[in-house]
């Protein structure tokens, strides 16, 4: 095999396809980000808030997921998982259920906000809040997404200005496949 390999386009492909992923993570982040803020401010504004009668973590790789049990203003009895709270602090704690130690996140007494239609979907206060006030995770994913799509519209330019150089028809490759596809 030679050492002189000449690939027309490895360039702004390089560049693009990398820049088209971020773009993706950065529009997902986006999306995750958006729903989780929706689903606090509703919590927050028209859902019920009480304190939590018991807690329980289950700790294995991950700490969570945390069941707590309330009273909701009807005198209705829960018992629930907390939405979307799994965290990687799981060290030192032995495996299993068990009560949140004094002092740490999901402890006693902790507020729980929940949707007043279905008290099973619940969430701790502090979590809500915490997302609600995010501004930082949104900027990251729009420039993620806006950067991404940036350098990989930059990318194609530059691949297709390449293509056009050796005499390579814009829709050249589509025509072409479409001609031979149907005389057959």
């Amino acid at each position: 095999m030679t050492g002189d390999v000449s690939w027309p386009g490895r360039g702004p492909t390089w560049l693009g396809v990398p820049a088209l992923v971020i773009a993706v993570v950065g529009g997902l982040t986006l999306g995750e980000v958006t729903h989780r803020q929706e689903f606090s401010r509703e919590l927050l504004t028209s859902g019920g808030e009480v304190l939590a009668e018991s807690v329980e973590v289950n700790v294995g790789r991950l700490v969570g997921p945390v069941t707590v049990e309330f009273r909701t203003a009807d005198g209705q009895r829960i018992r629930t998982d907390l939405a979307d709270n799994e965290t990687n602090d799981a060290q030192g704690m032995p495996e299993g259920p068990q009560t949140p130690a004094a002092g740490t996140r999901y402890s006693m007494p902790l507020k729980v906000v929940y949707r007043r239609a279905d008290p099973s979907v619940a969430l701790a206060s502090i979590d809500a809040q915490e997302w609600v006030d995010d501004r930082k995770t949104p900027q990251q994913g729009v420039w993620m997404l806006a950067g991404g799509l940036g350098v990989t519209v930059v990318a194609l330019v530059l691949l297709s200005r390449d293509a056009r150089r050796r005499g390579l028809a814009w829709w050249q490759w589509y025509t072409d496949g479409s001609r031979g596809a149907g005389a057959s």
